[in-house]
């Protein structure tokens, strides 16, 4: 079974890469020349006795608490899918609030990138309030893109919400020479844990036969030529039909089948592999250069190529192209060597040159059927801190899921440390919902967090469900800027560990490019429930990125939600029959903070829900 490597980390010195690393790329970094770094009263460039070397040091005085307290630094040339480390030496007085050292990609021209109405950017070194108090202290962090448009990093050190003086020392950029990548190791390689039987999604049936096998899953039919020229893939849910054919150049030889059980099958040739996974998941590994030829059956009304990224989706369902880039080897990207002038017609053509020693993610869907059950009786609140029982007795009259945001935790801070702020209280909150028949699921931020590392992040996970007794759990996001495999490994092995409790994820932004118009759909399937959409404009009810973004029917087949913060034209109200119209559904936020908005709930949306679901009952015969 792989292993997901972890690139964006941040670490005190001592950290080894063991690689060669470049010339500082930073202008002014030791603040002993000129230029590069923008002044004023409360952030200028001092001479102090203590510096860590020369004499000169840059100070950033915050007698106030600010959102955003900033030091704008030069803008710092670099490459995509290039690996940096950034370090730089820091003293603070009074050590107030989180400091964030990074900044935001640019283009050749300068502009600021972007993910949707997002800035695209890095804070690869996060020091939380009172780290890094009174001593000089040098902090190192490493950074990459995917994002073959980023040619310059803008440089910035952040101070958010706190009090505090900051001297800072020999700030540097410099590449690392990163080891070539090694060969992948089938079946090993293609293999992730979790079962995707229990969410129903099963390898039903292999067939061999002279000229092909056939692997019928859940929600497809893959039909492979034994000789492994091409393989087809025929939609089985919602309804049968041609989706999309694959052709490999050079053929990838002949295929025998591996392991085949309900949750995988696995098959295997000489330098390549293949293993079906009934999420929609098809992973092609391969230790050769090869070029995969799609042919597209549908004619797509959402499309999205980003760099060797390519989603196709019409109202039925779809597929993707997902090279990963193994970014911690230096390896030649893959990239697509043909892309479609005209999507009008079925018949269209994308050609991917898929480098050795990486695997592809070749995506159909939906996996599952809509869980029109579901989506009916899980009904979700948020809340935060430790609401009063009598509280939760009156959210469980409507809901029978409660979401507890990161308020439980000391110092309510997204990046953690996940430490319950108050165990007895936390212990009443649980044990009330659970009395009154309602699952808790915490609050968790797996891109957010100080500590990348993927299995310390499920041990911490399984260790706080174990101690307290919760459900599922609530994401706030998945893993940020990484590929993937990263989250596709951790919400596999999440929903190993909940069983059928619910998961609930929030991804506006979304692997494998960290952006907001394409997703995975078989990472999206593990999640009982999906919220998209936060600071996100969006132009009305007719904005195609409502039901091609936010709602996952006919897509991941996960029950979606909406953030709608930005939406343009259309009150709350409006917003929820939106949802319900796009076959999702809405989470009642923080109950007993608005009581206009409560009686909207309470009063309109379950009633209308629950009228729903009596027609739909209706109709099944029940």
């Amino acid at each position: 079974m792989r292993t997901v490597a972890v690139l964006l980390m941040m670490t005190a010195v001592g950290y080894v890469w063991g690689q060669e690393l470049g010339e500082n790329l930073v202008v002014n970094g030791d603040f002993e020349g000129e230029g590069g770094w923008t002044q004023n009263e409360q952030r200028r460039i001092v001479e102090v006795e203590d510096a860590p070397s020369g004499s000169h040091v840059l100070i950033m005085e915050c007698a106030e608490p600010q959102y955003y307290f900033a030091v704008a630094g030069p803008n710092v040339p670099i490459e995509p899918r290039t690996l940096y480390r950034l370090s730089l030496k820091i003293k603070r007085t009074q050590g107030g609030g989180h400091l964030r050292v990074g900044g935001g990609f640019q283009d050749a021209e300068g502009a600021g990138l972007k993910r949707g109405d997002w800035a695209l950017g890095t804070y690869p070194i996060n020091l939380q309030p009172g780290e890094g108090r009174d001593d000089w202290r040098e902090y190192e962090g490493h950074f990459i893109t995917q994002r073959t448009d980023a040619a310059a990093l803008g440089l910035r050190i952040i101070l958010k919400n706190g009090v505090d003086t900051i001297y800072v020392d020999d700030v540097a950029i410099q590449r690392v020479q990163r080891p070539e990548a090694p060969l992948l190791s089938f079946p090993d390689d293609l293999l992730w844990p979790g079962s995707p039987s229990v969410m129903g999604m099963r390898v039903e049936d292999v067939a061999q036969a002279d000229d092909a096998i056939a692997v019928t899953t859940t929600g497809a039919r893959i039909e492979f030529a034994t000789g492994g020229s091409s393989l087809v893939a025929t939609q089985r849910i919602p309804e049968e039909r041609a989706l999309v054919r694959f052709d490999f150049n050079p053929p990838l030889g002949a295929l025998t089948v591996g392991r085949s059980d309900e949750d995988v099958c696995v098959l295997q040739g000489d330098e390549c592999a293949l293993s079906v996974n009934p999420d929609g998941l098809i992973a092609f590994g391969t230790n050769r250069r090869i070029e995969i030829t799609a042919t597209s059956a549908i004619v797509p009304e959402h499309y999205v190529m980003m760099s060797d990224n390519l989603l196709a989706i019409d109202e039925l369902g779809g597929f993707c192209i997902y090279p990963e880039q193994r970014l911690e080897f230096d390896t030649e990207p893959s990239v697509f060597t043909v892309v479609p002038d005209d999507r009008s017609e079925p018949g269209w053509t994308a050609t991917l040159s898929a480098e050795a020693r990486k695997i592809v993610a070749l995506g159909v869907f939906p996996p599952r059927p809509f869980p029109w059950e579901q989506s009916f009786e899980d009904r979700i609140a948020h809340s935060n801190h430790f609401p009063t029982d009598e509280a939760i007795r009156w959210m469980a009259q409507y809901c029978n899921i409660m979401v507890l945001h990161q308020s439980i935790y000391e110092g309510a801070s997204s990046s953690g440390p996940y430490i319950i702020k108050d165990d007895a209280e936390y212990a009443r909150v649980i044990a009330t919902a659970h009395d009154a028949g309602m699952q808790v699921l915490p609050y968790f931020n797996p891109g957010a967090y100080t500590v990348k590392d993927v299995d310390k992040q499920l041990e911490l996970l399984r260790n706080h469900k174990e101690r307290y007794g919760t459900d599922g759990f609530y994401f706030d996001g998945l893993g940020r800027g990484s590929e993937w495999p990263w989250s596709y490994y951790f919400i596999r092995s999440i929903r190993e560990m909940v069983g059928d409790a619910c998961i609930y994820t929030h991804t506006t932004l979304n692997p494998p490019a960290n952006t907001t118009t394409m997703y995975c759909p078989f990472i999206d399937t593990y999640s009982d429930f999906q919220l998209r959409g936060e600071g996100q404009t969006i132009k009305g009810p007719d904005d195609p990125y409502l039901r091609y973004v936010i709602s996952g029917f006919n897509i991941s087949n996960s029950i979606a939600t909406l953030k709608g913060d930005k939406m343009e034209g259309v009150d709350l109200k409006q917003q929820l029959q939106i949802m319900l119209d796009l076959d999702g559904r809405a989470r009642w936020p923080y109950p007993g903070n608005n009581p206009e908005q409560d009686l909207l709930f309470t009063e309109w949306y379950f009633p209308t829900l629950d009228a729903m679901e009596a027609e739909w009952r209706a109709e099944q015969g029940e």
